[in-house]
């Protein structure tokens, strides 16, 4: 096979912290603690060699620690068909573009190149679900009353690209100093912004690693006079600016070429910038994830696993075209895949493992109980809830088999029919119950998951309750008809879904970030839904390196690839105030007229409201120990208090199969 490279995780995430120089490592695990490391970014390992995770996530003045997003490169060969991470002092064979010939490389270094931007004030303003497939021109912008054009491009929080490398500069910061054009908006109140993050190369073990830094999560505005800084909504609030961020990240080999054609060079000339063609990867700064070691119920690795199997063939033998056998080639270039996706579908033979993709959906509501009213899911609740619980694994994990007893058969059948049944499909995303079936009397159990969707805020375009993905879904309808396997019954060790450590590294670094409901989101919204912003699986096609400014609303188009903030820039501003208020959320269920509901003296239906509906539980806790977790009021008053407030919040952690409050560092004074 021809050599290539590959910059892994394809997106990383990166959070905020205001601790001015500790920080730690973010997992590239979903459910995984963070990681530890030295002043330099080295990961701390213990007596077995393994990296350990923080038991700490506050400094010792109780500043929260900033995550880092980790890079690496991995080299696709005949030796490694599956990926190996590059080492200095490997040999790599490259093919010069320009001439052709072949070179053979002694990697020495890697330059590390990365961009973030924030685009959020200059764009246009959030609006549900609204503008996901494009927006009208008449759709407010942020900041609308900013009408020249070069000072709109001011709303841009623009630093330029920042470069390093082990035996050159090992870091560099985000800020006002570059040699190019930048801009950061004027000084803000109640935290201006100086730099958006930092870039920082390591080497350990002869591996030349990124990590990029974010922000300190200051916000602010710049408007003054009587009654500010004031916050006047969830997502849209002309006048500040935050410094979450994101953008590509790109790495070329720093080497010494010691053969042409396969022709040794004697005597070795000095290092240079390698030709070789190296698959960007992305980088998106979001805000602390307070509970870790929680899955959200649907998360962002499970929705660009569903874009990667069903638009770039990621799991062929899953969903692709008959015979699933391996044979057929999947295309790579955008005219093929348009036609696979026209043939592809899913495998009815194929057989999910209970623990590897069945077990891990299941578990998920658990841990949100931890985090909700105890009262939130009462009666009609199908959940995990009943003293004791009522999912009973042991059951749920047996397939049918030849001599099983038809009473177990029946009732194991069952179980899984009605789990599967109550799952709300596509389609029912405004469905407050589940549809009426075997085991399930009509309107009287809530359709599943019972958490706010995409739109649970108006009845323009409304999309009021979260749906797990349509390849969750084709894997649990398999397990629901028996067609499934207990791995550890048949002593099997089940590989992945996916090619090799560093599409490993794609997903996990994923696994801890939220996949819905998007209004707006957490990390990243329903943009990264949208198959037309990515190149391949998992990996977001960039545009051309600008010239000149980055682009203002109408500017570009998604077909052209990304921009640095072309990802954050949808989301609220500033974070904290929709943060502050995606607790719980009363959803009007009276938004189609066929809900059968008493009508008012008008003749219109009354209103319903179902108060308790969450949006993301283990994301961003409700309560914790039965108090709330977070002492702000849902309202703009708790909005303008959280924009500092964020900083003094508990993170809490597993212990002993517990969930409980992280500890404090010694010195760290107690809240």
């Amino acid at each position: 096979m021809a050599t290539s490279f590959r910059i892994h995780p394809a997106i990383g995430i990166a959070r905020l912290g205001n601790s001015p120089d500790k920080f730690c490592i973010s997992p590239d695990k979903g459910g995984h603690l963070p990681i530890k490391c030295d002043d330099q970014g080295n990961p701390i390992l213990n007596k077995k060699g393994e990296e350990e995770s923080v038991k700490y996530f506050n400094d010792d003045k109780g500043r929260i620690l900033r995550q880092a997003a980790r890079f690496r490169v991995f080299i696709y060969d005949d030796k490694s068909p599956d990926g190996r991470e590059a080492a200095i002092g490997d040999q790599v064979d490259i093919v010069n573009r320009r001439n052709g010939q072949l070179l053979t490389l002694r990697i020495d270094d890697i330059q590390w190149t990365a961009y973030l931007a924030n685009k959020k004030a200059s764009w246009y303003a959030f609006a549900e679900t609204d503008g996901e497939h494009g927006y009208a021109s008449d759709h407010p912008l942020r900041n609308a009353d900013i009408t020249n054009s070069e000072e709109r491009q001011r709303l841009i929080i623009d630093p330029g690209p920042r470069t390093v490398s082990f035996m050159g500069s090992q870091q560099a910061i985000f800020d006002k100093n570059s040699p190019g054009p930048t801009s950061f908006p004027p000084d803000l109140v109640p935290n201006s912004i100086a730099a958006l993050g930092e870039l920082r190369c390591t080497q350990m073990a002869n591996k030349n690693r990124l990590l990029v830094l974010g922000g300190f999560g200051n916000s602010g505005t710049m408007l003054d006079g009587f009654g500010n800084p004031k916050i006047e909504e969830y997502a849209n609030n002309d006048g500040w600016f935050d410094d979450i961020s994101d953008g590509p990240v790109n790495a070329r080999f720093i080497g010494t070429v010691v053969a042409i054609d396969k022709r040794p060079v004697k005597p070795l000339g000095k290092p240079v910038l390698a030709p070789a063609a190296i698959d960007p990867a992305w980088v998106i700064v979001g805000y602390p994830r307070y509970v870790p070691q929680a899955v959200d119920v649907v998360t962002m690795d499970d929705l660009l696993f569903d874009i990667a199997v069903r638009h770039f063939g990621y799991v062929p033998y899953l969903y692709g075209i008959p015979p699933y056998t391996g044979s057929a080639v999947v295309p790579k270039d955008e005219a093929g895949l348009r036609i696979w996706r026209a043939q592809a579908q899913w495998n009815a033979d194929f057989r999910p493992y209970f623990g590897r993709d069945i077990l891990p959906i299941l578990l998920r509501p658990l841990d949100a109980q931890n985090f909700m009213d105890a009262d939130a899911l009462t009666g009609g609740n199908p959940h995990n809830t009943a003293p004791g619980g009522n999912f009973d694994f042991t059951d749920l994990s047996v397939p049918p088999y030849p001599d099983e007893p038809e009473a177990d058969r029946r009732r194991r059948h069952q179980m899984r029919q009605l789990l599967y049944a109550v799952l709300r499909k596509p389609g029912q995303e405004n469905e407050l119950f589940a549809p009426a079936g075997p085991g399930i009397p009509g309107g009287k159990l809530f359709a599943m998951p019972l958490l706010c969707g995409d739109n649970a805020l108006s009845n323009t375009a409304p999309s009021k309750f979260l749906r797990l993905t349509e390849t969750m879904l084709f894997l649990l309808k398999q397990w629901a008809d028996g067609l499934f396997i207990n791995e550890d019954a048949e002593d099997i060790k089940p590989g992945l879904m996916h090619p090799g450590p560093g599409a490993a590294l794609d997903r996990g670094a994923l696994a801890s970030a939220l996949g819905g409901a998007f209004c707006p989101g957490a990390e990243a919204g329903w943009i990264m839904r949208n198959p037309a912003i990515y190149s391949a699986a998992y990996r977001i096609k960039p545009a051309a390196p600008s010239q000149g400014e980055l682009s203002l609303p109408g500017g570009a188009e998604l077909s052209n690839g990304l921009e640095p903030g072309d990802i954050t820039k949808y989301s609220a501003l500033p974070w904290q105030s929709d943060f502050n208020e995606c607790t719980n959320q009363p959803v009007d269920v009276t938004y189609r007229d066929w809900n059968n509901l008493e009508l008012d003296s008008v003749g219109d239906p009354a209103a319903q409201a179902f108060q308790l509906t969450y949006w993301w539980p283990v994301h961003r806790p409700f309560i914790f120990n039965g108090a709330p977790w977070s002492p702000t009021a849902q309202n703009n008053a708790g909005d303008l208090a959280m924009t500092t407030a964020w900083a003094s919040l508990r993170f809490i952690i597993q212990s002993d199969g517990q969930y409980t409050f992280a500890p404090t560092p010694p010195d760290q004074p107690k809240s």
